[in-house]
């Protein structure tokens, strides 16, 4: 079966191009074999087309066996470890990024002890531009930060509850194997901290959130974050120039309590009600209204790669995932990193509790809207811009004479 799908999957095809020695350097992973590689059956010379010595079988047939070589190696990584095994593995602190920033590729190429430390916090944020919102917070960020590990390792988590409301907190991870996904083993109550280990047995791009009772809520007000595991045994994905850390969710609250003198408030609460009822007051990208557009928007360069570690914490709408004016090069979609991807891909559908990973290479300048495409969650705060910089390609889009403007108050042709 497996042998059969691959049939159907092309190989890929090098999305990097030439660029000047000012460029910054690329990120990249180490590997035994180049990490892009042009489509080995087929060899470009004087703009014609030659047959090389592997045929189409061939190149399928060395895929799935690679594939395959993989797939056992993931099958093992569940076989028991000695605790002077784990004792005797290298140890190291985790790189921590805070949206939309991403930890810089482990370039290692064997298992570690990898030590995270997160702490729970809560803070009145700016929501939107009208109203703060007191969010629970993961290192006193929403999203929580991007974690980078590799598969293997083995992770040490500390959790330290400083939120001063009394609540309890704990961590859920989708990468983690264990009932409950590590919840039970990290529990922490006001001004404790607990500490668990967990080796990472699959590769892949995973959701984490708090699981303390009530859940809904908990993940409602902010407590998230991504879990990158990098494949190992030669299975690191292509390089690409940047990498960016881009979550949605949703916020309720109820609405703004008038004050004596009439004047609304300018902070509201969150509201129970309308989460039962799925009805978001607020959905956004990277925990506020405008945390893509006015303070932090994604950029890059004409000719650069670019990837997008995309998460959806919900907690109750499912994405539509799209940069428009851009299409997906490659979608992991699911955050399978094992499979091939899927290629040209114009809009993925990431459900709640769930990531995906993009790569786009930028063509064109200008600036790029990211969105659900239920294009109304827009007037609710979900875009995001990718500002693209470089020189104007007519000749992919252009017009006869110039360009139109913006619509007044557009939030998608900035």
């Amino acid at each position: 079966m497996l042998g059969a799908l691959l049939l159907y999957h092309q190989p890929p095809v090098r999305m990097d191009s030439p660029r000047d020695s000012t460029t910054k350097a690329r990120i990249s992973q180490p590997t035994s074999q180049p990490p892009v590689v042009r489509s080995p059956n087929v060899v470009v010379c004087k703009g014609k087309a030659q047959s090389s010595s592997l045929t189409h079988a061939q190149t399928f047939a060395h895929q799935a066996s690679t594939l395959e070589s993989q797939l056992l190696f993931y099958e093992t990584l569940d076989e028991e470890t000695s605790e002077d095994a784990i004792a005797n593995l290298p140890s190291e602190d985790a790189i921590l990024a805070s949206a939309p920033h991403v930890p810089p590729p482990i370039t290692r190429t064997h298992p570690a002890l990898l030590h995270v430390s997160l702490t729970t916090t809560t803070k009145l944020a700016q929501l939107t531009p009208q109203y703060k919102y007191e969010q629970w917070t993961f290192n006193n960020t929403v999203p929580g930060p991007f974690i980078r590990a590799r598969a293997g390792d083995v992770l040490s988590l500390t959790l330290t509850n400083r939120d001063t409301t009394g609540n309890p907190h704990n961590i859920d991870c989708h990468a983690f194997t264990g009932p409950g996904g590590g919840a039970s083993l990290t529990t922490a109550e006001e001004n404790e901290s607990k500490t668990a280990r967990f080796k990472l047995l699959h590769p892949g791009i995973y959701l984490y959130h708090c699981a303390a009772a009530p859940v809904p809520v908990h993940i409602a007000n902010g407590m998230y974050g991504l879990l990158y595991v990098q494949p190992a045994e030669g299975g690191e994905l292509p390089a690409v120039d940047r990498e960016y850390y881009v979550m949605q969710s949703e916020f309720y609250h109820e609405p703004p309590e008038v004050g004596d003198d009439g004047r609304p408030s300018g902070t509201v609460e969150f509201s129970y009600p309308a989460g039962l009822r799925e009805e978001p007051s607020v959905v956004v990208f990277n925990g506020s209204d405008g945390a893509l557009t006015r303070e932090r928007p994604l950029k890059a360069c004409a000719g650069e790669t670019v990837r997008v570690f995309f998460g959806n914490a919900g907690p109750n709408l499912t994405s539509a995932f799209h940069v428009i004016g851009s299409n997906f090069r490659r979608a992991y979609r699911d955050g399978d990193v094992v499979s091939p991807p899927a290629r040209f891909v114009s809009t993925v559908v990431v459900p709640p509790g769930a990531a995906t990973i993009v790569d786009m290479k930028m063509v064109v300048p200008g600036t790029y809207a990211l969105v659900d495409h239920a294009i109304f969650r827009m007037d609710k705060g979900a875009v995001g811009f990718l500002n693209v910089s470089g020189r104007p390609r007519p000749d992919v889009a252009g017009c006869e004479g110039p360009p139109g403007q913006p619509c007044v108050g557009c939030k998608l042709h900035a």
